[in-house]
């Protein structure tokens, strides 16, 4: 089993834990269009401009970020269709042209902005990356659940190699939901054939980590410092069932 085996004795839970879920972005990669407010400051657009007018308002009492989790109230905004699949990049981009002079003040100016997204890439967080591939030598179940855009599948999947470490793959755009709805969690439990009491999830998004717990799932918030939330993931292996070495 490699460096990990089984508790006896004592300590050992009720439930061992049988999977462990990653999300992508802000998890095995660092967080995603993170530096927008200096794509601001270079345009002179006001402060959380850019956010909203590419990811929409933050509800009322969400704990979430603009990319990524937080349930719409009222109309459902284009990006979640976009991590749905319901609706296609270049109608995304259409719709975030038309607007830019409600949100920003004046029109985007989208050569310079793409120039910048282009230029920040994906970096991917290796110490997350050896960790996995330490949890593949145990007998847990390993699934990677991502909220994503179907137009941007080739450029994640080719930042590591996601399919050697990873038996299940759930991406929002290929399923048509997207975190933190219930129904994802519960389909990726399903297809890595373990119940959710039974599982461990890492996303850096506290309203999918909330939702998520919401089903029994137990769940690691991950922070800035990725050698902390591999840190308190052992101390949860450790306490339910799997001793790290």
């Amino acid at each position: 089993m490699g460096d990990l085996a089984p508790l006896t004795g004592d300590r050992a839970p009720e439930i061992c834990v049988e999977l462990v879920i990653f999300d992508y972005g802000g998890v095995i990669s660092e967080r995603l269009l993170d530096d927008l407010a200096v794509f601001e400051r270079r345009m002179g657009y006001p402060p959380g401009s850019i956010d909203r007018l590419l990811f929409g308002e933050i509800p009322p009492g969400s704990d979430g970020d603009p990319v990524d989790g937080a349930y719409d109230e009222g109309s459902v905004h284009d990006f979640h269709l976009l991590e749905t699949g319901d609706l296609g990049f270049a109608e995304y981009l259409e719709g975030v042209v038309r607007r830019a002079p409600e949100i920003i003040g004046r029109e985007l100016d989208a050569v310079a902005f793409v120039e910048f997204t282009a230029a920040t890439g994906v970096r991917v967080q290796w110490p997350m990356i050896h960790e996995i591939r330490r949890l593949q030598e145990s007998s847990i179940a390993l699934a990677l659940l991502t909220n994503n855009v179907k137009e941007f599948g080739d450029a994640w999947r080719a930042s590591f190699p996601v399919d050697e470490l990873f038996p299940v793959i759930i991406d929002s755009s290929e399923v048509g939901m997207r975190k933190p709805d219930p129904r994802i969690y519960e389909l990726t439990c399903e297809r890595a054939g373990s119940a959710p009491e039974a599982s461990v999830f890492l996303d850096d998004n506290p309203d999918n980590v909330k939702a998520a717990r919401a089903l029994g799932i137990e769940t690691v918030h991950v922070g800035r410092d990725s050698l902390a939330a591999i840190a308190e993931l052992r101390a949860i292996l450790d306490r339910r069932g799997v001793r790290t070495r």
